[in-house]
């Protein structure tokens, strides 16, 4: 436990109360900070694994008329025929297991011990019980400017952040900011069996988590909060709005539809112009000249006629 709190607990907490003191001593926006910092942190993390999880969403969509068909075949051979589909996926270069190894894994493992820490930041900081204000003397640093900054105020917005919301606002908050962030990525499945079991994922994840800042402080919801809006951010710039619905990203690359082969094939037409004073100038003197000679080719005409 002391190498725990050398490393995360203590650089938390002073780090906390100097943003507070930088930031007109409060103590909420200081934990936003906090948690932008983080996620800058482990930002190239995130990117890596959302384009890699964009891949293969890609590659998975591709691949579904060959696993129908494999479906089919092996109907009765449910072993071959997982045989064949890991055929595929290897084929593919997709990893089924792939997400413990994937960058998302790791940059979630780096957050544990943050949130934990966190947790335990947020309730020395703001002091109420003789424990606490003793667990606080032995893990502030002797920096002048930190011993400066105390006592610190919990209060943010409508929040005592040492204590749990009395209006459950932030515990909706963390729902549906949650529920929002894996909405926009989460991909169809082929299996209607993994289909439900990813549509129950997506609903028990931010319950869960909203359920547990009903007792914690508010402070620690706030940074579940704002993690789950830099997420949201991230993601619209990857994906775009995802399944939320046909809201366009303008920074989204997409490659232009192919003309259709109708269009291709249609004729040119040329342009339609008004005649001009030069054209209807030559058709009236062009007039007289044809009736000229429609007149000569009639009199020999007449002529070869009368001498017959």
């Amino acid at each position: 436990m002391e190498v725990f709190d050398l490393i995360f607990l203590k650089p938390i907490l002073n780090f906390l109360i100097l943003l507070s003191n930088i930031l007109f001593h409060n103590f909420g926006l200081a934990i936003i900070m906090l948690t932008i910092l983080v996620r800058l942190v482990i930002l190239p993390l995130t990117l890596k694994q959302l384009r890699s999880s964009k891949k293969m969403s890609e590659a998975m969509k591709e691949l579904q008329p060959k696993l129908q068909q494999l479906k089919k075949k092996y109907a009765k051979d449910p072993r071959k025929m997982q045989q064949e589909q890991m055929t595929l996926y290897k084929e593919a270069g997709i990893s089924p297991l792939g997400c413990l190894s994937s960058p998302m894994f790791v940059s979630t493992l780096i957050q544990l011990p943050i949130f934990i820490a966190l947790y335990r930041a947020i309730i020395q900081a703001l002091a109420v019980t003789p424990q606490d204000f003793l667990g606080l003397s032995q893990s502030l640093y002797s920096w002048p400017m930190v011993r400066e900054a105390l006592p610190v105020s919990g209060s943010f917005l409508w929040l005592n952040l040492g204590s749990p919301d009395p209006y459950f606002l932030i515990p909706i908050l963390v729902m549906a900011t949650m529920w929002i962030s894996q909405k926009m990525i989460s991909q169809p499945a082929a299996d209607p069996q993994q289909q439900s079991m990813q549509n129950m994922m997506q609903i028990m994840m931010p319950l869960m988590f909203g359920f547990i800042t009903f007792t914690l402080p508010a402070g620690l919801g706030l940074y579940f909060v704002v993690t789950s809006v830099f997420s949201i951010v991230v993601q619209y710039f990857v994906y775009g709005w995802g399944n939320l619905g046909g809201l366009r990203n303008p920074f989204a690359r997409s490659s232009p539809s192919p003309m259709p082969s109708s269009k291709l094939a249609a004729p040119v037409r040329a342009p339609k112009h008004d005649k001009t004073k030069a054209d209807i100038t030559v058709e009236k003197t062009s007039g007289p000249e044809k009736g000229a000679r429609y007149g000569k080719s009639r009199d020999k005409r007449s002529d070869s006629g009368g001498s017959h």
